[in-house]
């Protein structure tokens, strides 16, 4: 028996003056369950997994038989939930570094949308960050709004479902 054990179980045998015997019960339950209670936490402590890897994929996303010019196409593991966003450039092109596995994907263009009242130039007109100075050209306002079925914009619901395997490879999109 440990000594925090034995002393706890002296103490409820031989209370020390002052101490209640009910104080002594607590204290000896206490470090009795003490050792479990750690065991059982420290069991729940596993490692998991910080990283997967990753494979470049890159394709052309197209609707209704056009590239799509502009938005965003997100990866999403289906195990470990890791996902991997890209932009879709003006000629419907991507290139992403998703996660290798079984994945799920979303594509969104809403970001591109004229807002309400406003009126946005053509993309070939505008200057690269033009809206904000520290935006680059590369970023995701590029590209003309095209009206895309709301349910491609989340894994959940989009149904476009890919295998990345390790390695370079292309993998076109086609949104009906």
């Amino acid at each position: 028996m440990p000594s925090h054990l034995m002393q706890a179980w002296l103490a409820l045998r031989h209370p020390i003056r002052g101490e209640a015997p009910r104080r002594a019960i607590a204290r000896l339950a206490f470090l009795g369950c003490l050792p479990f209670c750690l065991l059982i936490l420290a069991s729940g402590c596993t490692q998991r997994k910080t990283s997967i890897e990753h494979a470049q994929v890159t394709g052309t996303v197209t609707y209704k038989g056009h590239p799509l010019p502009g938005g965003r196409v997100e990866f999403v593991a289906v195990e470990g939930a890791f996902a991997s966003t890209a932009i879709i450039d003006e000629n419907g092109k991507y290139d992403i570094n998703a996660p290798v596995g079984p994945v799920k994907i979303a594509v969104d263009n809403r970001m591109i949308k004229p807002q309400r009242g406003g009126k946005r130039e053509p993309a070939h007109l505008r200057r690269p960050g033009a809206e904000n100075p520290d935006a680059s050209a590369s970023g995701p306002e590029q590209g003309v709004y095209e009206q895309i079925p709301s349910k491609y914009y989340s894994t959940d619901e989009s149904e476009l479902t890919y295998t990345v395997v390790p390695g370079p490879q292309t993998h076109e999109i086609t949104l009906k």
